[in-house]
């Protein structure tokens, strides 16, 4: 089974939240400084101060999960990401006074690594990220912690699909394709982008997994 790893980002207050509705079958680590406000199965993520305590409670909810409904989850969505490697550099910064960006980028990686090894093969993962308008790039990128991680791209490395949501006058517009806009995809019948009512977060995440599956059977 090949499972499906999305970005979500965009500006605050734009909507990535609110895309996470459609999703069935999920669970959703909220951890953005407010409680997640949608009837679906979710965990308010408290302050944390190591990896291995995050990593602890994202298992016992997902253990939690299939307790309650006598299944795993099909799809994990972390909300936010960005505020999670915020939350890691911040504790870091209290813990660590001498060259303390080693330890950020180990603490990261516990992460990104406990996401690639432990939950990839098992669920489909949505990372949800802030991002901020570059004047450098003359575009967006993903808000990232300090230090080599967010230098070599941050979350955006590890994904091969990103999609972004970009606020023009009133409407919403969903970016599948826009190297200045955080957003990439691997599927070409998909268009550059579409307003945001047309967009079903649910439907894309089948979207992409029937083609993971696809793409799967040529392995070799």
């Amino acid at each position: 089974m090949s499972h499906v790893k999305l970005l979500i980002s965009s500006l605050p207050n734009i909507g990535k939240t609110s895309l996470l509705q459609s999703l069935t079958d999920t669970l959703v680590i909220a951890r953005d400084g407010k409680k997640y406000p949608f009837p679906q199965p979710h965990v308010n993520v408290p302050d944390f101060t190591s990896a291995e305590e995050l990593i602890d409670l994202i298992v016992a909810k997902v253990e939690a999960y299939e307790n309650k409904f006598d299944q795993l989850p099909k799809t994990v969505a972390i909300d936010s990401i960005s505020k999670i490697l915020l939350d890691i550099e911040g504790y870091t910064l209290e813990q660590v006074k001498s060259f303390p960006y080693g330890k950020v980028n180990t603490e990261i990686k516990k992460v990104v690594d406990f996401i690639e090894r432990d939950m990839v093969p098992n669920f489909n993962i949505v990372l949800v990220s802030h991002a901020m308008y570059s004047e450098d790039v003359s575009g967006y990128s993903l808000v990232n912690a300090g230090g080599s991680y967010g230098k070599k791209g941050g979350i955006l490395s590890e994904v091969d699909e990103a999609i972004f949501i970009e606020l023009k006058g009133k409407k919403r517009v969903v970016h599948f394709r826009n190297s200045k806009m955080v957003s990439r995809t691997t599927t070409k019948d998909l268009p550059d982008s579409i307003p945001i009512e047309e967009f079903n977060l649910q439907s894309h995440v089948e979207l992409l997994e029937a083609k993971q599956q696809n793409s799967a059977k040529w392995s070799l």
